[in-house]
């Protein structure tokens, strides 16, 4: 690889897909039981029940039995960690369908013959279970020192370095990986420990399955597999590969993993240095253009390849912050330390991630893969999602709507859970672009996967009382598609019927109020609507609302200082 890169080859760069680490925790902590001798006994079990074209496959009957009598997990818990993993591995045309036919299933029996069928990889599962692992690590464990990164990244300096979560997740992975390539290694070449690694090889196909977790790029641009770049001609030397025996040597591709993985260029960090960057660029004097930065916000939506779109959110405090599929479309958010403020996030996104956030209102569009709030107090959430996950969050009202059970993980106060409960006018069509199931809600059957999970789903969480239920109007509308019925989204009845007497009392009230103001003359009458508006201030105020209203006026009158000349019933961003 020196030579190579003397001689002007750009050498691979590697790194960890933020994703699996993000996401995939299903219990934490973890099973006690859940080792790698555990994962290896499992493999070996299932090699050897299935038939020779199957071998490489898990079906969920083998990992409940497996997790019930060896890890100790409960049914519905194990069930959880399947529903994770397809959404992770973006499988929505197979959850499309079996939240179809979970929907018609009638009986326990006809859901577990259903869920039999269902199987997954058994390596790249192998590593999701890995995953779990993860939540092991502790930022006060952890020194500077001990985060060991591929010798191309930004060293840390011991004094000063903040040591952050995608330097955590790379430390495991790199401490990890003699276990992760044993694990993976061809199982006739099972000789010793996960310390002796000299004799044993790998095929590709499990090197395959690592792209669960690595991906990298050739050369500055496109983006791959790590198994297509470690078996590229440039790097076969290095990485061990060997062409004829279709196979590496774990050895050498443990040294070249090493040495190859960074820190992701299109993550959260890289994200906060490119703004960091641009402010620095914007203090500068003479003219310069600041593409990336809003505020405490940035994006690298203009140079990511298409997956990789990130927008970032960070002290976003007392606003209201609206955006479309032109800022966010097919990128994952991630909104953190963040308080008192409102989104609307109208697009499809990828997932979106909450951390640390206090005193926020969020309106989501449809969403690929997950919602997750971790360590946020008094949010409320209106999201539709495959998965939403909550942990350590305490006073959230969460409206979704999901295919697959919310997941509650530990330390959890006061979530109160109740139907997705808004509409935008694209709501259906970005549903229906993410293949997101709408024959199917689960909101209101929690998931708790603590180890404290006994009492927790019973005083913890709650589903909202239909008396206290209401429509939240998002105040984004196009004038061909402004009414409620086009939601794709039906309510449970006793919700509907809540809204039904809303609405018969406010024609009750109307009605009353036009008999009054029919007798009366038009001074009295325009007296009566000055003090009923300046009532509805004096509300505003009160509330602290005001703002809210405030910021929606401006950032109207900024979109259509910004909009060509269009006809009127084409014009987007209009208010209801």
């Amino acid at each position: 690889m020196a030579a190579a890169a003397m001689d002007g080859v750009q050498r691979a760069r590697l790194w960890l897909r933020p994703e699996p680490f993000d996401f995939a925790l299903v219990q934490s902590p973890p099973s006690q039981r859940l080792t790698y001798q555990a994962l290896r006994k499992l493999c070996a079990a299932v090699r050897a029940k299935s038939a020779p074209d199957q071998s490489e496959m898990l079906s969920y009957h083998h990992w409940k039995s497996f997790a019930t009598n060896k890890l100790g997990v409960a049914e519905d818990i194990a069930w959880g960690y399947f529903e994770s993993y397809h959404a992770l591995m973006g499988r929505m045309g197979e959850q499309y369908r079996l939240c179809r036919e979970f929907r018609d299933t009638a009986s326990p029996e006809e859901l577990e013959a259903l869920r039999r069928q269902v199987k997954v990889s058994l390596l790249k599962f192998m590593l999701f279970l890995v995953v779990q692992l993860s939540s092991q690590v502790s930022m006060r464990s952890l020194s500077t020192k001990d985060v060991a990164v591929g010798s191309r990244g930004p060293p840390l300096q011991a004094a000063t370095a903040k040591v952050t979560e995608e330097y955590l997740q790379m430390q495991f992975f790199l401490k990890e990986l003699p276990q992760i390539l044993y694990l993976l290694a061809a199982p006739d070449s099972y000789v010793g420990s996960a310390s002796k690694l000299v004799n044993l090889v790998i095929p590709k196909s499990s090197v395959d399955a690592l792209g669960f977790l690595l991906e990298g790029t050739p050369d500055g641009r496109s983006v791959l597999c790590v198994s297509d770049i470690a078996t590229a001609q440039s790097n076969v030397q290095a990485s061990g590969y060997s062409k004829l025996t279709q196979s590496f040597s774990v050895a050498k591709l443990q040294a070249w993993l090493q040495e190859e993985v960074q820190p992701n260029p299109f993550g959260v960090e890289a994200c906060i240095a490119k703004r960091r960057a641009a402010e620095t660029v914007a203090r500068a004097p003479g003219p310069h253009v600041l593409p990336l930065v809003v505020g405490k916000s940035a994006t690298n939506k203009p140079y990511a390849p298409r997956g990789h779109g990130l927008v970032l959110f960070s002290q976003v405090n007392g606003q209201t912050i609206a955006r479309d599929k032109v800022d966010i479309g097919d990128c994952g958010v991630v909104i953190k330390r963040c308080n008192n403020s409102i989104f609307y996030l109208l697009a499809p996104m990828r997932f979106v991630r909450l951390e640390r956030c206090r005193g926020l209102t969020i309106v989501l569009g449809a969403v690929r893969t997950f919602v997750k709030l971790a360590h946020c107090q008094e949010v409320q959430l209106h999201a539709t999602a495959w998965v939403t996950h909550i942990s350590d969050c305490a006073d959230i009202t969460a409206h979704v709507y999901t295919p697959c059970r919310p997941l509650l993980l530990y330390g959890n106060r006061n979530i109160t859970l109740a139907p997705y409960n808004t509409h935008y006018p694209r709501l259906a069509e970005d549903m229906a672009s993410l293949r997101l199931c709408d024959k199917l809600d689960l909101w209101d059957r929690p998931l708790c996967t603590s180890s404290e999970r006994s009492g927790q789903t019973e005083q913890g969480c709650h589903l909202m009382e239909p008396s206290l239920f209401s429509m939240f109007v998002t105040p984004f509308q196009q004038l061909e598609c402004t009414e409620a019925k086009d939601s794709p989204i039906r309510l449970p009845a006793q919700y509907e019927q809540k809204l039904l007497l809303d609405q018969k009392r406010r024609k009750e009230v109307k009605a009353e109020v036009g008999k009054y103001m029919r007798g009366e003359s038009a001074e009295k009458r325009r007296m009566f609507k000055e003090a009923t508006r300046e009532a509805f201030k004096e509300w505003l105020r009160e509330k602290g609302l005001q703002h809210e209203i405030d910021d929606l006026v401006a950032l109207e009158l900024a979109t259509t200082a910004t909009e060509p000349p269009s006809p009127p019933k084409s014009r987007p961003g209009s208010r209801k």
